[in-house]
């Protein structure tokens, strides 16, 4: 991990914090302005000497509009959902002038610390985290080094973390509901190896509804592998016996498996085979059927937490919590 002259670096939030003065008074006097008084400089100036203060880009920029540098750090997985959270970060990025440097993660423990440790040694000004692979252990880690962070999927506490949530649960129970008022075939719930804290979540969702319902006999997980092709296989043998089914998929890919698999046995959709796309994008509705999915605009999920991220960095932010509810957006492949 980084060197302990890294966790405790000092930043302008702390000088500003301590000294008793606002981020942009703090600002001008690292950038020797003229507009501060004799008595506010050398308050500040004995506060950074105290603490042993260095200027960064952010306390630098403020005042002489260099550009902020915000970390993303993303899965590195080529989905359409992320790509979509990834653009409306970005696009917000430009308006404000800021620079962006891109972190990927995998599944794997040692590259998610690796990279978290990559972060640090950047010093970047501010930190967007959209990865539910990362933990804990990984939030509690950046914490202190005392920079902004948005988390986008978890919520996480603390003094400089702020937190978006994904409500996929509600829409989510609702198709459940729906589904056994007027139908009775079982669910099948597309399982992926590692898939995260949301969808480990929302899988969960869905097997305590069944509960509730009195139908857990009536659910199914049904293990397939992050691939198109291989689910495909899965998905063909199953409905070769089965026939019937209501199908939940993580995202649009592996939902056009099931339809695809469904429509080479000459089953027909909705009638026979119901898919549920969760995490809805474009491909939900150029498929053929169209997909039935939890509408969530992931473009603007990025484009707020990166406006959360401003406010931050401004000391302006009063809401550290945001959530984005989704909605059922029933298309040709439900019934209802």
């Amino acid at each position: 991990m980084a060197s302990s002259s890294f966790k405790n670096r000092v930043t302008i939030y702390e000088v500003a914090k301590v000294s008793g003065y606002s981020l942009a008074t703090v600002s001008r006097v690292i950038n020797k302005k003229d507009n501060v008084t004799p008595e506010t400089k050398k308050k500040i100036l004995d506060t950074i000497e105290r603490l042993g203060y260095k200027p960064s880009a952010l306390a630098q920029g403020l005042a002489t509009s260099k550009s902020t540098n915000i970390g993303l750090v993303l899965p590195a997985r080529n989905y359409v959902y992320i790509s979509n959270v990834l653009s409306g970060m970005v696009d917000i990025a430009k308006i404000y002038g800021y620079q962006t440097s891109l972190f990927y993660t995998k599944p794997d423990r040692d590259e998610v610390k690796e990279t978290i440790e990559k972060l640090i040694m950047s010093h970047v000004d501010g930190a967007i985290l959209f990865d539910d692979a990362l933990k804990e252990e990984d939030f509690s880690e950046l914490a202190k080094y005392k920079v902004p962070i948005v988390v986008i999927g978890q919520n996480v506490s603390g003094e400089n973390i702020a937190s978006i949530l994904l409500d996929f649960d509600n829409a989510l129970r609702q198709c459940i509901q729906e589904h056994y008022q007027y139908f009775k075939e079982p669910i099948y719930f597309l399982h992926v190896e590692n898939p995260g804290v949301l969808v480990e979540h929302l899988e969960q969702v869905v097997v305590d509804e069944m509960s509730k319902l009195h139908q857990e006999n009536k659910f199914h997980k049904v293990p397939v592998t992050d691939s198109y092709d291989e689910t495909y296989d899965v998905i063909y043998k199953l409905l070769k016996e089965k026939k019937e089914g209501f199908f939940i998929a993580s995202r649009d890919s592996l939902s056009c498996a099931v339809a695809n698999a469904s429509l080479d046995l000459n089953l027909t959709i909705p009638n026979n085979v119901q898919i549920l796309s969760i995490i809805g994008t474009k491909y939900s509705k150029i498929m053929r059927p169209k997909l039935s999915s939890l509408a969530l605009d992931m473009y603007e999920v990025g484009s707020i937490a990166m406006r959360m991220m401003t406010k931050f960095l401004e000391q302006t932010l009063k809401q550290k919590t945001f959530t984005f509810t989704a909605e059922v957006n029933h298309r040709q492949s439900s019934r209802l």
